[in-house]
């Protein structure tokens, strides 16, 4: 990968599988500390361009959730998101009766912007800091959570720190086993800040380890964007802190030729990629870039796209604005005034939504590339 002027949290890793359980995981990736603070200053879930808001994709995607939860729950049941953005998932439980609520979330504007949408508490907390919660919760939601964290045995010694005994724990996970049969864009699942690809066995494993009996285990579809499908694997564990027995489900046969089948398919993909950056570049035209996340960093790596004339890189992630990617300054949509400059959208999952706020909201005259329209 590329990187940022600042607050980048890597420029690549090496992708594992270990020997002995069959486990995916990224090497040679930062401490824990620099997780906690590069979410904590550049978090991308705080959706500032619709003022944390979200989009009707992920309001269902809560719906799904909660529709899967709800049954084994009690109303009286404190509930703990961690890792809540902006409140969506919480307030989804609020409206189907549940009231003693709580978010965590390493960005500060998250927490906020949770209590101020939807009259939902929220503290700023990394996960290695729940101990600093009072009353302790009978159920934690960690959807999206465990595949962005490296220190994975501690952070969920951490979340048992403010679970009771007894208390639910509810999983949501990229399923590294399906990248392949759900394709997007070349590699985009090994992302920056993706940095561990679980099945369900070595999810499984990993919650035995720590004392979780599974519940229920799903393997879901999880629509990010109306263009985009993340396989899923939901789990809902119980926690009983005398469980000691660590029961395992076996070695993990499933990530290791599953990740095979997906860096070839994304080989393949990617050349087709490259020969439209590859046009671009030997057009020399003036080029603005809109997107700064893993998809444009890999693509300043691995294909032509610096040759190109980029002008401007664009995001509406206000903590990338005002940085340098390439050496060229990444502003904000509403500082580009380049009318003549053409524009790459450099993303797969917001392909469809950033066309249609240049042409529809924005109506700029620019003429616009896109890699996987059709």
């Amino acid at each position: 990968f590329g990187a940022l002027s600042q607050g980048s949290l890597l420029t690549g890793y090496d992708l594992v599988v270990c020997a002995d359980c069959g486990a995916g995981y990224s090497d040679d990736i930062p401490t824990q500390d620099a997780f906690d603070r590069y979410y904590a200053e550049m978090s991308k879930y705080e959706y500032s361009d619709s003022a944390g808001i979200q989009t009707e994709t992920d309001l269902s995607r809560f719906r799904e959730t909660a529709n899967l939860v709800t049954p084994h729950l009690k109303r009286d049941h404190r509930l703990l998101d961690i890792g809540c953005a902006t409140g969506g998932l919480l307030a989804e439980f609020k409206r189907r009766g549940f009231s003693n609520l709580l978010g965590v979330d390493p960005s500060p504007a998250c927490a906020k912007l949770t209590e101020q949408l939807y009259g939902i508490p929220a503290q700023a907390l990394s996960i290695s800091t729940l101990n600093q919660l009072g009353e302790p919760a009978d159920v934690a939601i960690l959807t999206g959570v465990l595949e962005h964290i490296r220190d994975v045995d501690s952070s969920l010694d951490s979340v048992k720190s403010c679970l009771r005994e007894g208390g639910f724990i509810y999983v949501e996970v990229p399923d590294a086993t399906r990248y392949d049969q759900h394709f997007s864009a070349p590699f985009q699942l090994f992302s920056m800040e993706h940095v561990n690809y679980f099945s369900p066995v070595s999810l499984g494993n990993l919650m035995a380890r720590h004392g979780f009996s599974v519940v229920f285990t799903r393997r879901l579809i999880r629509h990010l964007s109306p263009q985009a499908i993340e396989p899923a694997i939901g789990a809902l564990f119980r926690w009983e802190a005398a469980n000691k027995s660590a029961a395992s489900l076996g070695r993990d046969e499933e990530t290791e030729p599953a990740l095979v089948r997906y860096i070839q398919q994304s080989r393949v993909l990617e050349e087709k990629i490259q020969s439209k950056i590859a046009a671009l570049a030997d057009a020399a035209k003036p080029l603005a870039v809109w997107g700064t996340g893993t998809h444009t960093l890999r693509l300043l790596e691995t294909s032509r796209l610096p040759q190109a004339r980029i002008v401007a890189f664009i995001d509406s992630n206000v903590h990338y604005q005002g940085k340098t990617l390439a050496g060229i300054p990444v502003i904000a949509p509403s500082a580009f005034t380049d009318k003549n400059a053409e524009i790459l959208i450099s993303s797969q999952t917001a392909e469809q939504e950033i066309f249609q706020t240049i042409t529809q909201k924005l109506r700029w005259p620019n003429v616009v590339h896109r890699l996987y329209a059709s």
